[in-house]
């Protein structure tokens, strides 16, 4: 007798199979600096006017298929036409669309091949494998950097659909060489290039102005690190004739109704307020960098994001069991091996949160 279970499951690709479900902590610790949060609520003011015009939404009804309004934000704050941006429930979604648009195979291939820097953002490697697409993984620099040679070969070699760069670069914090990433834009136009600038609003520059320059170049964003990331808003910006393609495979009503009312006013009314609070962040980014220098135990690489990155001498998975034990989280990745084993990811935090996390360093020592 046929076993349905064993039968359905067989219905899931093998590349699906090796996968690991992405898993969210439960009940976070008073001090949350593992995931890359802005630590700041909205200011009551700002909360207030939110919960007004929140209070208008129409729940019976279903939201504005085209997010109108959000996409009119967009074009205001950051340039381009409204056209321009392929809307998603977070970059997350946006980054599946992409390659679920771009998934033919070239001519004499089975599969269509996504290339990207590592370590680098996890979903790039998990949402390509998901969709069946092939990932081609091309290892970063001692200094966390692109390698050039490398990546021209890897792009001679695979033929990559599509590429994509984290700039600043989670988990590392650092922007890529912009030289090197123009580089190689321009000696393969047919891949479609996505810099994904995240961390942007906490970097010292951005890319955005290569969307008018080269049509095979995307930018990502989203608003989940700036203060409202329970919104899930994110988007990319490509060339209005790639976003059209984009755009028939996005589902319809992706972004909710409380999801692009809050857009909105992070994109407009409210844009001062979490500018502000960008700002903080990239002080308070300095202050904590000087904290944790102070510790012998910590090698702290440069960043231009709101996270640090930091290579522990001994048991980095021990430190970061204490740290959580005196009701401090960090993120730790030792249990995924490779290059990123003995290190830690710090959020930056409140400036009350920062120092919890020194004081904690300090009596775990």
């Amino acid at each position: 007798m046929t076993d349905p279970l064993a039968a359905l499951r067989a219905l899931v690709p093998e590349s699906t199979q090796a996968l690991t479900a992405y898993r969210v902590p439960a009940s976070p610790p008073p001090v949350k600096l593992d995931a890359n949060e802005s630590p700041w609520p909205l200011p009551d003011a700002a909360r207030t006017r939110l919960a007004s015009a929140l209070a208008q939404i129409d729940l019976h009804r279903y939201p504005d298929g085209r997010a109108q309004n959000v996409r009119d934000g967009l074009a205001r704050k950051l340039g381009g036409a409204p056209d321009d941006f392929v809307l998603g429930c977070g970059s997350d979604e946006v980054i599946a669309m992409l390659m679920t648009a771009c998934s033919a195979p070239r001519p004499g291939e089975t599969q269509a091949r996504v290339l990207f820097p590592t370590p680098t953002f996890v979903m790039y490697g998990i949402t390509s494998r998901a969709l069946g697409l092939q990932p081609v993984e091309v290892p970063l620099t001692d200094a966390f950097d692109l390698d050039e040679p490398a990546l021209m070969r890897a792009f001679e070699a695979e033929r990559p659909n599509l590429a994509f760069y984290a700039s600043p670069n989670n988990p590392t914090g650092n922007r890529f060489d912009d030289g090197v990433l123009e580089r190689l834009v321009q000696a393969f136009p047919d891949t479609l290039h996505i810099v994904d600038e995240a961390y942007g609003p906490f970097a010292s520059r951005s890319l955005y102005s290569w969307c008018d320059r080269y049509p095979q170049v995307g930018l990502l964003g989203t608003l989940s690190k700036i203060g409202v990331a329970a919104a899930r808003v994110g988007w990319v910006r490509l060339h209005p004739q790639l976003a059209a393609e984009v755009e028939k495979v996005r589902q319809p009503f992706n972004l909710n109704a409380l999801g692009q009312v809050t857009a909105e006013l992070a994109l407009g009314e409210l844009a001062a307020t979490l500018d502000e609070q960008v700002a903080a962040i990239v002080a308070e980014r300095a202050r904590l960098v000087s904290g944790l220098r102070e510790d012998p135990r910590l090698h702290v690489y440069p960043s231009e994001a709101n996270f640090v990155l930091v290579r522990v001498t001994g048991d980095s998975q021990a430190l970061a069991d204490d740290l959580l034990a005196r009701g401090v989280a960090v993120r730790s990745f030792q249990k995924y091996g490779g290059r990123l084993a003995g290190h830690l990811r710090i959020t930056v935090g409140t400036p009350a949160e920062n120092q919890a996390l020194l004081a904690a360093l300090g009596a775990s020592r």
